[in-house]
């Protein structure tokens, strides 16, 4: 099937609803007293457990040195192979007084765990194989609630106990970059298993964890390559009854095309054609009106045909960090948004631009967020449009779960993205970890405003002045007021055939080389 739209085009705003007559703007107000609710109702449903493992979150990310610590904890006591590292490491954690760059022990550990760190540092020395396993096994504890074991009776048990809670799970197995072909056989090998059981309705698969070495100058090389590898897993889920959904993930913008293209191109095959599958767009990219644009065209061609409807899974970003450090690395504009107020305008827009009557038939829309406001925008829209069975609204496993169930109280049906690890390969969760601890310790995410002492399920006095949340509240208004001014132009244009040497000339200044060349845009690679 011929794809109608060439993506990395700006899209033009869509003609309706006009100015005049702005159902979004409409529904601010009354999305912000549904988000209210919805706090309140967090705050009055939580369990004990559910209190105390929020209430370590809301510590951690409030703290000055806490997600420092964290990272310094899973970077030089989790994951090194040898007990007797990782227990030195652990000495000089617990006793930062002997490490001039240490951090101190934070206070959000608690009496007990801060203990264990003091008595653990001491025994470490003499028993590391002993100490380091406890270690370990400790700090799995803490986050068993954010990441799922990927096999056996407790995988079985937790796909049950969430069913019967309502919620659907969509199961990502972790893993580190795929280096060598053994570990992206081994990727694939698993996720296959992983669909192939009986209770497992929802997989996502990263097309970069299937195969390794992707040159990003063959795109029509790596395509085809991608394809091969990840058809059996398509098929495979086509065979079930009913259809087991597979979602196509996606990290690093230089993924964004190639992703693209291996979707349309897997769904074009004609022994996928009733397969509903689903494909993530990040909202923190200029680029992902342009492509949703694309995916939307190809869902109203495929549905046409007699085929089945896509979904796109809008997701704000969770690779900002790496994507600062390629743009810094390699001299390159950053491809994301440089602000939040952009990438939070740009995340209306996009649900603006989905949720249409016109393309209900073809295009589901997963809206995968903890900002309540936006959700609840996203909810009321759907509503009144008419398109209420064309969005699904998405949360993280364990990230403020009774949020989750005031959510699915209003909106029916919830997916919870559950993050897996297979036995024994814990430490590979610890991107997937980092990646959650940075988003809410950073002040402006919407989690953090929600953990902060002064919110409802605290029992505080506000200090003067606007609380967190209601900054929050502001910055939803202004979301929704900047959605069509925001740019939509992807902020990398670099376009080695249009460039013309100007030839030598005096530089003021320290020197500064060419930046490299950007092998994701086409037209370098063209």
């Amino acid at each position: 099937m011929a794809l109608t739209a060439p993506l990395g085009t700006p899209a033009a705003e869509p003609p309706a609803p006009g100015r005049a007559g702005d159902d979004v703007a409409a529904l601010v107000e009354p999305a912000l007293a549904l988000a209210r609710s919805w706090v309140e109702a967090t705050a009055a449903g939580e369990s004990p457990a559910e209190k105390r493992s929020t209430g370590r979150l809301a510590a951690l990310v409030h703290d000055r040195d806490g997600v420092e610590f964290t990272l310094r904890f899973v970077d030089r006591v989790a994951r090194p192979a040898d007990d007797a590292v990782a227990a030195r490491e652990l000495v000089r954690l617990a006793r930062p007084g002997a490490d001039p760059h240490a951090v101190p022990v934070p206070a959000f550990l608690g009496p007990l765990d801060r203990a264990m760190m003091t008595a653990g540092a001491l025994v470490a020395p003499l028993a590391p194989r002993v100490v380091v396993p406890l270690a370990r096994r400790r700090l799995r504890q803490l986050v068993g609630h954010l990441v799922q074991d990927a096999g056996g009776r407790r995988l079985a048990r937790h796909l049950a106990a969430a069913r019967a809670q309502g919620f659907q799970l969509n199961l990502n197995l972790l893993g580190e970059a795929v280096l060598g072909e053994a570990e992206a056989d081994r990727r694939l090998a698993a996720t296959l298993a992983l669909l192939q059981r009986d209770d497992v309705d929802y997989v996502s698969v990263k097309a970069s964890s299937v195969a390794s070495q992707l040159n990003p100058w063959d795109e029509d090389g790596s395509r085809e390559r991608l394809v091969r590898r990840l058809l059996p897993l398509y098929a495979a889920a086509a065979a079930r009854t009913p259809h087991v959904f597979v979602n196509l993930d996606m990290e690093a913008y230089e993924d964004l095309h190639l992703t693209v293209e291996v979707f349309t191109a897997l769904l074009s095959r004609p022994e996928l054609h009733d397969l509903q599958a689903g494909i993530v767009l990040q909202g923190y990219l200029p680029d992902a009106l342009a492509a949703l644009e694309h995916l939307a065209a190809f869902a109203a061609e495929r549905t046409a045909a007699g085929g089945a409807p896509i979904k796109v899974r809008l997701v704000k970003g969770a690779n900002l960090a790496m994507e600062r450090v390629d743009a810094e690395l390699h001299d390159w504009p950053q491809a994301p948004y440089t602000t939040k107020a952009d990438v939070d305008a740009n995340y209306v827009r996009l649900l603006d631009a989905a949720l249409r009557p016109e393309r209900a038939g073809s295009l589901r829309i997963g809206v995968a967020s903890h900002n309540l406001p936006d959700v609840a925008l996203a909810h009321l829209l759907a509503a009144a449009r008419g398109v209420e069975d064309a969005l699904d609204v998405e949360m993280l496993q364990g990230m403020a779960p009774a949020q989750a169930r005031a959510v699915r109280a209003d909106v029916g049906r919830l997916v919870l993205y559950t993050p897996v690890v297979r036995p024994g390969d814990f430490d590979v969760a610890v991107s997937y970890l980092v990646r959650r601890l940075e988003e809410n310790a950073a002040p402006q995410n919407y989690l953090h405003a929600l953990f902060t002492p002064e919110s409802p399920s605290s029992g505080t006095e506000p200090a003067a002045g606007p609380s967190p949340l209601e900054e929050q509240e502001q910055r939803f208004r202004d979301s929704v007021r900047d959605r069509w001014a925001t740019p939509a132009e992807p902020r990398r244009t670099q376009d080695r055939a249009r460039e013309r040497a100007a030839g030598l000339r005096p530089v003021d200044g320290p020197f500064a080389g060419a930046p490299d060349t950007d092998p994701s845009l086409p037209a370098n690679r063209a």
